[in-house]
C-alpha cells in the first residue's frame, strides 16, 4: 500500500519519464523538510525564518502541482530554480549569512537542479550558483552590517546548523538513492527489452527460413511431380504412385502454410476471437475422419473416444487447429503399423483431450522447448518435414483460451500430449489476447 501511494505521488512510469519522477520525489522530500523546518525554527526563536519556510512550503507545493498534476514540467523546473535561489538569498540575510546554514541549502539547490535539468544547461547553472554564493560572501565580508547575526545563543546556532546539515544530507542521499534505484529499474527494463528484441529477431529469422526453404522445397516437389506426369510416359501404377505423393506433398504444404499464416497473424495483430459453447465430438469428428484416411497411407490405426455430450467454452477454429497439429504430429512420428489414440473426457471442470501415439519403437526424450519457435523441427518416420510452428501455435492457442498443454514420453515408445480446456458452465464470454 505504501509503495503504491509513493508511486502515485511521484507519478506512474507510463506518464512521466525518469527525470520527472526524480523531480517529483525531490519536491516531496523538500516539502517534508520544510514542514519540519517551520515549527523547528519557530521553537528556536527564528520567527522570520519560520515564516520564510512557510512561504517556501507554499511555493514548492505550487511547483510540485505544476509538474505532477498540470504536467508542465519545464515551467515547474524554472520556477523551482528561481524560487530556490531567491528564497535562500533572502534566508542568507535573515539567518546570519555565512554563520548560518544557508550555504548548505545552496548546495542542496544545486544538486537538485543538476538532477533534473538537461545536461546542456549544467555549466550555466553552476556558473549562476557560484556567482550567487560568492557574491553573498563578498557582500557580507565588505558590509557585515547588512547581514545581522540572529542567534540568541550558541546552542541555537549549533542546533540550527546541525539540523540543516542532517536535512540537506538526507535529502541529497534520498535524491541519489531514488536516481540509482530508478536507474537500476530502467537498466533491468532495457535488458529485458533487449532480450525480447533478440527473441523476436530470432523468430523473424526462423520465419524467413521457413518461407525461403521449408515452404519452397515441397512446392519444388509438386512442380517435379507435375513435370513427370506431363512430360514422361508413365504406366498407370507409376502415375497413381506419383499422384499419391503429389497429394501428400500438397497436403503437407497446405498444413505448413496454414500454420505460418496463423502464427504470423497472431504476431502482427494479436489474438482476437470469440468463444462459444462447443460440442467436442461434433467439432472434431470431421477432422478425425480426414486424418483416419491419411493415417491409413502409413498403415496407422486411429482410435477415437470422445464423449458425445462433452462441451467446452472456446473458439472452434483454434481448437481444430490444436487437434489438427497434434494428430498430424502423431502420424508423423508413428511408425507404419502403429496406433494413435484420440480421446476426450471431463475432469475437474475441464475437458481433458489426449493424443497418444505408439511412436517409432524406441523411447524418445522431449524438452519443453518444443513449444517455442527456436526449437529445431524433426523429420518424421517417413521423412515428413515440418516447420516447427505447429506446437508453438498449440501452446499459444491453448493458453489464450485459459487452458493448459503438456506432454509425457513413454518409457518404451511413443508420446502423449494433453490439452486441458474449460468446460462449458452456462456462461459465454469474449476473450482476447
Amino acid at each position: 500500500m505504501r509503495l503504491r501511494t509513493w508511486r502515485w505521488l511521484v507519478g506512474p512510469e507510463t506518464r512521466f519519464d525518469l527525470t520527472s519522477r526524480v523531480f517529483h520525489s525531490i519536491c516531496i522530500f523538500i516539502l517534508a523538510a520544510l514542514g519540519y523546518n517551520v515549527p523547528f525554527n519557530y521553537i528556536v526563536g527564528l520567527h522570520d525564518i519560520a515564516l520564510l519556510s512557510a512561504v517556501s512550503f507554499l511555493l514548492f507545493a505550487i511547483v510540485y502541482y505544476l509538474s505532477r498534476v498540470a504536467q508542465k514540467k519545464a515551467i515547474a523546473v524554472l520556477l523551482f530554480c528561481i524560487t530556490g535561489n531567491v528564497l535562500f538569498i533572502v534566508n542568507f540575510f535573515l539567518n546570519s549569512g555565512i554563520d548560518g546554514p544557508t550555504d548548505l541549502f545552496f548546495i542542496l539547490t544545486m544538486v537538485v537542479m543538476i538532477a533534473v535539468i538537461p545536461v546542456k544547461y549544467y555549466w550555466i547553472l553552476i556558473a549562476i550558483h557560484f556567482t550567487i554564493v560568492l557574491s553573498l560572501h563578498g557582500i557580507q565580508y565588505i558590509n557585515a552590517d547588512w547581514v545581522p547575526y540572529t542567534y540568541n545563543s550558541t546552542e541555537f546556532r549549533y542546533s540550527d546548523i546541525t539540523s540543516a546539515y542532517v536535512v540537506v544530507v538526507s535529502l541529497i542521499l534520498l535524491c541519489f538513492y531514488f536516481i540509482r534505484y530508478n536507474y537500476d529499474l530502467e537498466k533491468k527494463s532495457a535488458e529485458q527489452k533487449a532480450a525480447m528484441m533478440k527473441l523476436l529477431n530470432e523468430e523473424k529469422n526462423k520465419l524467413f527460413s521457413i518461407i525461403s526453404h521449408d515452404l519452397r522445397a515441397p512446392l519444388t516437389n509438386v512442380q517435379n511431380y507435375l513435370e513427370l506426369l506431363s512430360e514422361v510416359d508413365l504406366s498407370a501404377d507409376e502415375q497413381q504412385n506419383i499422384k499419391a505423393k503429389l497429394l501428400d506433398s500438397t497436403r503437407n504444404t497446405l498444413d505448413m502454410l496454414n500454420n505460418v499464416l496463423s502464427w504470423s497473424k497472431s504476431q502482427m495483430s494479436g489474438l482476437k476471437f470469440s468463444s462459444t459453447e462447443l460440442y467436442l465430438h461434433e467439432l472434431l469428428l470431421p477432422q478425425l475422419l480426414l486424418f483416419t484416411n491419411i493415417a491409413q497411407n502409413k498403415n496407422i490405426k486411429i482410435e477415437i473416444s470422445i464423449d458425445h455430450e462433452l462441451k467446452i467454452i472456446g473458439n472452434g477454429d483454434m481448437v481444430q487447429l490444436i487437434m489438427r497439429n497434434l494428430i498430424n504430429n502423431a502420424i508423423k512420428f508413428t511408425a507404419p503399423g502403429g496406433r494413435i489414440i484420440v480421446s476426450a473426457q471431463s475432469q475437474n471442470n475441464y475437458a481433458l483431450l489426449l493424443v497418444k501415439d505408439s511412436g517409432a519403437g524406441k523411447p524418445i526424450k522431449l524438452s519443453n522447448n518444443i513449444f517455442y519457435l527456436n526449437n529445431e523441427s524433426s523429420k518424421g518416420t517417413a521423412n515428413e518435414k515440418g516447420v516447427g510452428l505447429g506446437l508453438v501455435l498449440c501452446k499459444e492457442f491453448t493458453e489464450v483460451q485459459n487452458g493448459n498443454i503438456w506432454f509425457e514420453c513413454d518409457s518404451v515408445s511413443g508420446t502423449t500430449f494433453f490439452v486441458e480446456l474449460p468446460q462449458y458452465d452456462g456462461n459465454v464470454v469474449a476473450m482476447h489476447a
